[in-house]
This record gives structure tokens, sequence and C-alpha cells, in this order.
């Protein structure tokens, strides 16, 4: 066995023809080792390769199907740099509070990779950043709350796509929201119209280590059956 991690291995990005031979992973395998990869290589990702997987994330529903999806694929070194001096501080401001309200020491663990990601921001391949068109229906703020339920609500589903998506390709992706916080300031950024809104920000490349499976709560604690507290025992399986 090699005492070589993931990590410091030579590392050759996959082909085009490969990557896409990839997408037949099982989605069980997908969804049960999926999680959140911020350390990600600098090395370049194919622009059609994402092409290919933000087409595959659109087969998501929205609300009325409206479709009213833009994406946003920032690519430019320039741009890249904006968006990190505007999430550099937001972070360095959040940060200390974070790992103060840490209950788990888990939890602290997780503000490493974070950390990097800040730091190496502007070094990572290609930000994703999905937009939604706000109008009477759809909106990011306001009243009422079906309008802002059903703004979001049709925007994270292909959201979900993209990220299992990109772990059946091998590439680390997360959902993040801090980078674009101060919305006006990253819509001028990306040149959006007013009626566009930036909804969140996925930094994608070729991830570094391993994937899951991840941990979560047993599904008996998390489950209410009719009403909140009731929680019967699960039928044992045959």
């Amino acid at each position: 066995m090699s005492d070589v991690s993931p990590e410091t291995q030579q590392f050759e990005a996959p082909t085009l023809e490969e990557a896409l031979d990839r997408l037949a992973m099982p989605m069980v395998e997908a969804m049960r080792t999926q999680r959140a990869v911020r350390r990600l290589r600098t090395d370049p990702v194919d622009l059609e390769l994402i092409y290919e997987l933000l087409e595959l994330s659109l087969k998501a529903p929205t609300s009325s199907n409206t479709q009213d999806w833009v994406y946003m694929v920032v690519t430019g070194r320039e741009q890249k740099e904006r968006l990190a001096r505007l999430y550099r501080p937001l972070f360095r401001s959040f940060e200390p509070i974070v790992r103060r309200t840490a209950k788990t020491e888990q939890e602290r663990r997780t503000l490493g990779p974070a950390k990097w990601q800040m730091e190496n921001f502007a070094d990572i391949p290609v930000f994703v950043i999905p937009c939604y068109r706000k109008g009477l229906k759809h909106r990011s703020v306001g009243w009422p709350q079906l309008s802002v339920s059903s703004f979001y609500g049709s925007v994270y589903p292909a959201v979900q796509n993209l990220l299992l998506a990109c772990r059946a390709v091998g590439l680390g992706a997360s959902l993040q929201t801090l980078p674009i916080w101060i919305t006006p300031i990253a819509s001028r950024i990306l040149g959006l119209p007013r009626n566009l809104e930036p909804v969140c920000i996925i930094p994608i490349g070729w991830a570094k280590g391993r994937y899951g499976p991840t941990t979560r709560r047993p599904i008996e604690e998390i489950v209410h059956i009719d009403r909140y507290g009731n929680q019967p025992p699960r039928r044992p399986r045959a």
C-alpha cells in the first residue's frame, strides 16, 4: 500500500470523455459520498465539461416552470480576484464567531478547509454563480414568504443536481453564500441587470483527497410522523 497521500500524488486530470463516462456512477453512490469539497486543485477544468454538467443541472424543476435561471461562470483571473477581495474580509469577520460558537471539535475542524479556500480563492479554476430573475411571483426578500420560498426553491434543486454531477465526475464543489453576501457589490462585479439576483457561489475544481462517506444523525432522530414529537419505532427490515 502506498504511503503517499492523495493530495501529494501526481495528478492528471481526466479527459473530457473520461469525465463524462463517470456520470454513469450509481445515483445512490453519488448521494452517499457527496460532501462539500473546499480544497481544490488549480489544474484547469475543461469549460465544455462545465457546460455538460450545467445542462444536466437544468433538468431540475422550478416554480411554475418559469425556468428563469442564469448561470454566471467565472474563469477570468481579474473577476476572481475581485470576488476574492469581497470575500476575505467577510470570512475574517465571521471566522472568530463561528469558532467560538462551534459545539464540537468536528465543527471546528471544518474551518480549516474553509480558511484554505478563502486564502486561495482566486486560484480556484471555476466559479459557478446561479442567478434567478426576480418578479411578482419570485423575490429573494420581502413578502409574501411564498414568493421568497418559490425564488430559492427554483434555484437549489438545480444546484443540487450540479453538486451531484460534480461528485460523479470527480470535481470538488461546495455551495457557499458568504463570498457574495454583499449582493449589490457582487452584482456590480458580475455586471448583472437589476432584475437578476445571485443566489450562491459554487467554487469548482478537481478534488484533492477523497470523498465521503459522510456522517449524519440517525434518521429516526430526524423524522416525525403526522405531528412533531411523534417518532414511533421503525418497522424492522425483513
